[in-house]
């Protein structure tokens, strides 16, 4: 799971964390107690949430039931969160083996977090191309590709290491994919740095866009057809 959907908050100590967890499953399904549980995956940035059975839990792997897509996402993400009353913090898994057919998931290495993507006020979605984008600036423009694209902004990674001030106000020349017509918008828009640096997929600047009512137009039709495309994707292969 990358980083930006989550923080970890560690209690004790890694270790003695996912030792506690594991007694946690091991006592709730040992009492039979009926918990509610659901597994959350960001799927190419759309969240994919539903119930999840508790079946066994085997040395430190948690054996559990569940629902056809969120197996489809399991596959994919290789990894999940983990929301459950019986624990105080929602839980981030690791993914140990997955049957998409059967509809069953084993689960390990458990961690307290923090769903960091939970805050946010809108979804950010993953694009598949990339699409062009140009960080413009006095010294000239910075060639890059849109990573992933919210009615609030962008992630953007550079061709080369770029100097930005987080808050700094800097413009882009951006291409919004139009799904239906398989042709690209180009908007050129005012933006905020959010931050710019490495993370886990190399450098990669993030930008809050300023009101600009054409590009949010422009954009919300995108977020509702990639949506789309992606819902139908994950049903075509649970």
């Amino acid at each position: 799971m990358e980083r930006h959907y989550y923080r970890e908050s560690i209690k004790q100590s890694v270790g003695e964390d996912c030792a506690e967890i594991v007694a946690g499953f091991r006592d709730i399904i040992k009492s039979g107690a009926r918990v509610g549980l659901r597994l959350v995956n960001y799927y190419k940035g759309l969240p994919i949430s539903y119930p999840a059975t508790l079946v066994e839990m085997t040395g430190g792997v948690l054996e559990l039931d569940v629902h056809a897509q969120q197996a489809v996402a399991l596959e994919s993400t290789r990894c999940t969160f983990i929301k459950c009353a019986h624990f105080e913090h929602p839980l981030l898994a690791e993914v140990q083996n997955v049957d998409v057919r059967r509809m069953m998931a084993s689960l390990y290495r458990f961690r307290f977090v923090e769903i960091m993507a939970e805050q946010r006020v809108s979804l950010r979605l993953e694009l598949e191309p990339p699409s062009d984008a140009e960080i413009l600036g006095e010294g000239g423009g910075v060639a890059g590709k849109v990573l992933d694209i919210s009615l609030g902004g962008f992630s953007i990674r550079p061709s080369q290491i770029c100097q930005l001030d987080k808050g700094a106000e800097v413009p882009l020349r951006v291409m919004v994919p139009n799904l239906l017509q398989n042709t690209h918008t180009c908007l050129e828009i005012n933006s905020r740095v959010i931050n710019a640096g490495t993370e886990e997929n190399g450098n990669i600047c993030r930008f809050s866009i300023l009101s600009d009512p054409h590009a949010e137009g422009v954009i919300s039709r995108f977020i509702f057809q990639r949506q789309v495309d992606i819902i139908r994707e994950i049903k075509e292969q649970s």
